[in-house]
């Protein structure tokens, strides 16, 4: 029933993430900077929601994707308030959307090598790899000061009972 409204309102939200992802980088080209900014923080709130409700539903399914999903979507809202402020052109719009990516997923997973790998793979192209190294380093290293769980896997071998 929660999907419903949000599905009439903008349908990319809902089922692939590939789909959003690439709604997310076209954004850019649209309307003034406040209400990419606005719909990107919308956009957000409603899929990280979505995604704790149906995590913690215990349905099987992937978590790589959501997060990659989120990660894009922080990136694309660090890269439109930073490309207003005028602290990186224009034409780096797409490239903080991938960084963003990389980011989330080396400090959510705890795996930085593997994100940046994933991220580089999925982009074919390595011209924003150092940018990518150093954001996904500080990322991770933020949720290391900050206590946080290193991986979503701990977390599930931490709450399985085993029976004898």
């Amino acid at each position: 029933m929660l999907v419903i409204p949000v599905g009439l309102w903008n349908p990319h939200l809902l089922g692939g993430s590939h789909d959003l992802i690439m709604y997310v980088t076209q954004m850019f080209s649209r309307g003034n900077w406040l209400s990419i900014a606005g719909l990107l923080g919308i956009f957000l709130v409603l899929r990280f929601a979505g995604i704790m409700i149906a995590y913690g539903s215990t349905v099987p399914g992937g978590i790589f994707m959501p997060i990659f999903v989120l990660g894009s979507i922080l990136g694309a809202l660090a890269g439109v308030l930073m490309i207003h402020a005028e602290v990186l052109p224009a034409s780096c719009c797409l490239n903080m959307v991938a960084i963003g990516m990389a980011a989330y997923f080396g400090a959510a997973e705890g795996a930085p090598f593997s994100a940046i790998l994933l991220v580089t793979e999925m982009v074919g192209s390595i011209s924003q790899t150092f940018p990518m190294v150093l954001l996904t380093f500080v990322a991770y290293y933020t949720s290391m000061l900050l206590g946080a769980r290193t991986s979503n896997y701990d977390g599930l071998r931490e709450e399985m009972v085993f029976e004898n």
